[in-house]
């Protein structure tokens, strides 16, 4: 019914149901809600760690129509930022404004997973409110892998470890899982923490419901 909903409301509706109709490989979240400088305390944690010289590289996975990395810009000035997304719809709306924009060292591309990235080649990777389903949102269900799986996040997020520079940082925000449940986050050390979205349910390694967790590890540093 909520698909069916989703297909007449409206042109962000219907390119929601359409993308969870194909159902492309790496798809966690559907709906591209997004807006301009939406996590501006990290991203100034993330600026003063990693400062704005030597040409930093900075991948922002999820990167929806843009505004998340147009807003790194104004953080990172001499920075080469990277955005991908799966929806092509969203990285068509992303070039439109990088034309307008005309700068040079941002680039967008369509994308479910960071497969064809080379190794070691970022200093920071931004996952903000990636990892999660908005069906999941209101009256969460005690299992999640209907929508979304704990397996898939892990693959995700290990690929994230394998591309970014040691002593590099991976940022994991607004997700419905831990990155401290993976395997991978023993190569991490954890250098933020917040508070957690009261809306937001997390699940663990086995897709069950733990519930709303007041806080969580945000920033984590891959140990040299």
């Amino acid at each position: 019914m909520l698909f069916c909903y989703q297909l007449v409301e409206g042109a962000e509706s219907r390119n929601s149901a359409l993308l969870q109709l194909r159902q492309p490989k790496g798809l966690f979240q559907p709906y591209r809600t997004t807006s301009k400088d939406r996590y501006p305390e990290i991203f100034k944690f993330v600026q003063e760690q990693i400062g704005d010289g030597t040409d930093p590289r900075i991948l922002s996975v999820g990167c929806s129509t843009g505004e998340e990395v147009f807003s790194l810009r104004g953080y990172f000035s001499q920075a080469t930022i990277v955005g991908i997304d799966i929806n092509p719809r969203n990285i068509a709306a992303c070039r439109g404004k990088l034309r307008k924009s005309g700068d040079g060292r941002i680039r967008f591309s369509v994308s479910g997973s960071t497969q064809d990235q080379p190794d070691a080649s970022y200093d920071a990777i931004f996952a903000m409110a990636v990892f999660r389903h908005g069906n999941l949102n209101n009256s969460p269900p005690p299992r999640c892998d209907r929508y979304i799986r704990f397996s898939d996040f892990e693959t995700s997020v290990a690929d994230m470890a394998r591309i970014l520079k040691p002593g590099g940082l991976l940022i994991v925000h607004h997700a419905m899982f831990r990155f401290e449940d993976t395997r991978v986050a023993a190569a991490f050390r954890t250098i933020l923490r917040a508070d957690n979205d009261e809306a937001t349910p997390i699940y663990d390694r086995d897709n069950c419901l733990i519930g709303v967790v007041d806080s969580s590890g945000v920033v984590f540093e891959k140990i040299p």
